[in-house]
């Protein structure tokens, strides 16, 4: 039930997709809140202990991606969204100024 309130499948879909190796989550990785989403029931899952993969599609094919990589790439994207915002006030002040 916990992974149902994370994404937007049935509980029957979830548990065939998680017995047959089918992602039961993609997003967007320049989708803010499509990784907030994902970061929480990541959290959800890693709490209870339970097995779960990040797999990243790269030009290659599929990779899995390391919980740790995951969680610091979104910690990353985050700072540099509250920095761009803070540039974005300084230059909006400056041109208020002239």
């Amino acid at each position: 039930m916990t992974t149902k309130k994370h994404v937007n499948l049935s509980l029957h879909e979830i548990k065939f997709n998680s017995m047959n190796h089918i992602p039961i989550m993609i997003v967007n990785r320049r989708n803010k809140e499509e990784l907030e989403v994902m970061k929480n029931l990541v959290q959800v899952l890693s709490t209870h202990q339970s097995k779960f993969r990040i797999l990243k599609q790269t030009e290659d094919g599929v990779e899995e991606l390391p919980l740790e990589m995951f969680m610091n790439s979104f910690e990353l994207s985050r700072q540099i969204a509250q920095e761009r915002e803070r540039l974005d006030a300084i230059l909006l002040k400056e041109d208020d100024e002239v």
